[in-house]
């Protein structure tokens, strides 16, 4: 059966619909609906009402095969955390697990959704294993629900952003590889580090693409459009616009490198046995000029451009775009991601 990942942002909605046929996995649709009266964030009733039928329009005129969706859980509406406890019992498990939530998790547990995964013995302590716990507020995950089903979806599954870049960005349990992906959105940016096929540490930073827009607006004295405009045209390239845009978005970047290797070094001191061997960019921001270029110059493992189509076959519709797509793939990571869970 076909799923749809559907990824929100802002005003944005971005999908990707995958199938499991003989042949193997095929990605069948793929596509962005982006409208800036749309405000994903607001749960006042009639903005919800909008959403859904935006979703709705989304969904009639890209054509998808399916109305079953997994979505994606802004990093900001999780919990998530890799707990270490004593090798034990399925049953032992859940009870124990729902008391270390009640440490680490500042809500009453009558308020949240838990979910739990054993993922493999502890690299450092042989006797323990590590679990990853997920939790998400009840009012925030039915108001998803609510809207997957104004729009007539029926909604599979929902589950954080950061596990679907871990999916299909990340290594595997059979060749582990310490990897972190930094998603660069619009209104924030997020730090995944995978290993051995799990996600195990997540950190949100509110800088993203809006912040470095915003930057070149007030520093060169542009209006909105203008300053957006150069950041896509010109990026981190030095000899473009006499350096003037480099020179503005270098410090934020700077800061996002400095993020990156705080984040290296708290996983490799619990982790000992563990290193991080590459970095991967995704996210719309990743697609400036020559920022792939400046962050590999500054950190000490391989940086990559994410391509989350490259291990699938596409469509019939879809092969002939499929240097286009690659192109703008950074922009579709989530949302492969979030397909991937099910199929």
């Amino acid at each position: 059966m076909p799923i749809v990942g559907l990824n929100f942002g802002r005003s944005t909605f971005r999908a990707a619909e995958l199938d499991k046929r003989k042949e193997g996995l095929i990605i069948s649709n793929i596509g962005t609906y982006e409208n800036p009266k749309v405000n994903f964030l607001s749960d006042k009733k009639e903005d919800m009402d909008a959403i859904a039928s935006h979703i709705a329009e989304f969904f009639k005129e890209m054509g998808f095969g399916t109305s079953h969706v997994v979505m994606g859980l802004d990093e900001s509406q999780v919990f998530m955390r890799v707990i270490k406890v004593p090798a034990m019992s399925d049953k032992e498990l859940k009870s124990a697990v729902r008391y270390e939530a009640e440490q680490y998790i500042p809500l009453p547990l009558d308020q949240i959704n838990l979910s739990y995964q054993r993922l493999d013995p502890d690299l450092t302590e042989k006797d323990k294993i590590n679990v990853q716990v997920v939790a998400a507020k009840k009012d925030v995950l039915e108001r998803y629900v609510a809207i997957a089903k104004k729009a007539k979806l029926v909604p599979y599954a929902i589950e954080p952003e950061t596990l679907a870049l871990g999916r299909v960005l990340g290594d595997s349990a059979e060749a582990p590889l310490g990897t972190i992906v930094m998603d660069l959105g619009f209104s924030g940016s997020i730090i995944v580090v995978t290993y051995g096929g799990a996600v195990r540490f997540t950190r949100s930073i509110p800088v993203g693409g809006d912040i470095i827009t915003k930057a070149i607006q007030q520093e060169l004295n542009l209006d909105i459009q203008q300053a957006e405009e150069y950041k896509k045209v010109y990026g981190m390239d030095p000899m473009q616009a006499e350096g003037k845009i480099f020179n503005v978005i270098r410090p934020v970047m700077d800061n996002l490198i400095l993020e990156i290797k705080r984040a290296t070094v708290f996983f490799t001191k619990h982790n000992s046995s563990a290193n991080i061997k590459r970095l991967i960019l995704t996210g719309g921001t990743a697609l400036m000029p020559e920022l792939l270029t400046y962050v590999a110059k500054n950190v000490d493992f391989e940086v990559q451009l994410a391509n989350p189509l490259a291990n699938f076959q596409l469509s019939q519709k879809l092969e002939p775009k499929r240097k286009e797509l690659s192109q703008d793939g950074p922009m579709y990571s989530t949302a492969v991601g979030l397909a991937l869970r099910e199929v």
